[in-house]
């Protein structure tokens, strides 16, 4: 009887793992979602940012980036560090070399 147990368990629980996970919960919003259509000073325009190429990453530059682009946040990209890679209008991303 034990030994018919064990073998009934031991071809269940293989089973056990293939079943589907359970279903995600909804995507949490961001705290300042963008509205369909918002104007377009609060998109982020990177063609005017072509003169910052190849400068030291200060705080200066990245003020000038964030204004000249007519985004609202940025965040600083260093080499091999992870990101997402949700899209926001409203931010410029800046990848660094160190």
């Amino acid at each position: 009887m034990r030994l018919n147990l064990l073998l009934v368990l031991g071809c269940a629980l293989p089973l056990v793992a293939c079943s589907q996970p359970p279903k995600s919960t909804a995507p949490v919003p961001s705290s300042e979602p963008m509205a369909a259509g918002a104007d377009s000073a609060a998109r982020c325009d990177a063609e005017k940012l072509n003169g910052l190429v190849g400068q030291t990453a200060s705080e200066a530059v990245l003020a000038k980036a964030v204004k000249d682009s007519g985004a609202r946040h940025a965040r600083v990209l260093k080499p091999g560090m992870a990101m997402t890679m949700d899209y926001r209008e409203d931010r410029v991303s800046i990848e660094v070399d160190a």
